[in-house]
């Protein structure tokens, strides 16, 4: 029997996997800005909610998520604060998105020792109600690199990435790349690989 939690749960984890593929095809149909930042050595911090709020709050996604604010970056806010608040089943949760432009000295190590941290003691802090959206680029989900920084996190910080998925960034003259997106979550609120299978 499934208690109204683990159902809750499931439905919760559901939208965010929504959420993650909604905003992977949004940052994959503008793979252009991406060349564009990787060109001039931009985050375009900001960038990122404005877009996702063109993605989550449409018609579309108002079925199954709905934004109830925007702060952050995109908003003018300066120190740490989540990019959006979601509605999911009538609960609100946070979702604070961080570009990982990965050039010169902010490669994945810097990014994992000095920038992320301090985000996953956030989703530690709260649990099941915070989401963190983490696009690197350019990165792929079998970089050696990057499964490497993911799984000490997930063990130094008791987090998990729920999905990850990535998309290519074209670069003419230059070769493509491509762009890792990963949805973490608190590990308590990630179903084990072992759980899904069964």
């Amino acid at each position: 029997m499934v208690n109204s939690e683990t159902s809750e749960e499931a439905g919760v984890q559901m939208t965010m996997d929504y959420v993650l593929a909604r905003l992977a095809t949004c940052f994959g149909q503008k793979a252009d800005n991406f060349a564009d930042f990787m060109a001039m050595g931009l985050r375009a911090e900001g960038w990122y909610a404005t877009e996702a709020v063109r993605y989550l709050a449409g018609p579309a996604a108002g079925n199954v998520v709905k934004v109830e604010q925007v702060r952050g970056p995109a908003q003018g806010d300066t120190g740490f604060n989540p990019d959006l608040q979601l509605n999911i089943g009538g609960q609100s949760y946070q979702l604070a998105i961080k570009p990982m432009l990965l050039q010169g000295e902010a490669g994945i190590s810097h990014y994992f020792s000095q920038e992320l941290p301090g985000l996953f003691r956030w989703l530690d802090n709260l649990r099941g109600r915070a989401a963190l959206l983490t696009i690197a680029f350019p990165c792929s989900t079998g970089d050696k690199e990057w499964t490497n920084a993911v799984g000490e996190a997930e063990s130094a910080y008791g987090v998990k990435i729920a999905g990850q998925t990535e998309f290519v960034v074209p670069r003419p003259p230059l070769p493509m790349v491509k762009a890792c997106i990963a949805l973490w979550r608190h590990s308590s609120v990630v179903p084990s690989t072992e759980d899904s299978a069964g």
